[in-house]
């Protein structure tokens, strides 16, 4: 069982460069191959910005989360501009509640990124589940 005092912490990534290839791939690999001249990168790119984010999480030692029996439940974005190649993206990872349901524990992690001028580029949610061995 994680231990509640956790709720709170957070995690914040390095710069992360938005380039042109790294779209592309991303695009590619999930099978978006739509070539319209203005290259917006896809809503679930997020993942890719804000990854460090979740590993800092996964890692964490002192949290100590049971990855081994984590399933990503769920999974929310929302925007407040389009992201682009040429972006520098700061992301922060809240962990923001622990729950107990049955044989199952409920993780909440919330992220947020700002680009260099600290203006918010996207929010976002997870929720993990655990199920206790």
């Amino acid at each position: 069982m994680t231990d509640s005092r956790w709720v709170g912490r957070s995690y914040e990534t390095a710069p992360f460069e938005v380039t042109e290839q790294s779209i592309r791939d991303y695009m590619a690999a999930v099978g978006d191959l739509r070539e319209d001249g203005d290259l917006v990168a896809p809503p679930t790119y997020a993942m890719v910005y804000g990854f460090d984010a979740y590993w800092q999480l996964w890692t964490d030692q002192e949290v100590a989360l049971d990855v081994a029996h984590l399933v990503h439940g769920e999974q929310r974005f929302s925007f407040q501009r389009p992201v682009r190649a040429g972006d520098r993206i700061r992301t922060t990872g809240r962990l923001t509640a622990i729950n107990t349901r049955g044989d199952m524990e409920l993780v909440s992690f919330e992220l947020k990124a700002i680009d260099e001028r600290d203006q918010p580029v996207s929010d976002g949610t997870a929720l993990f589940i655990i199920r206790k061995p």
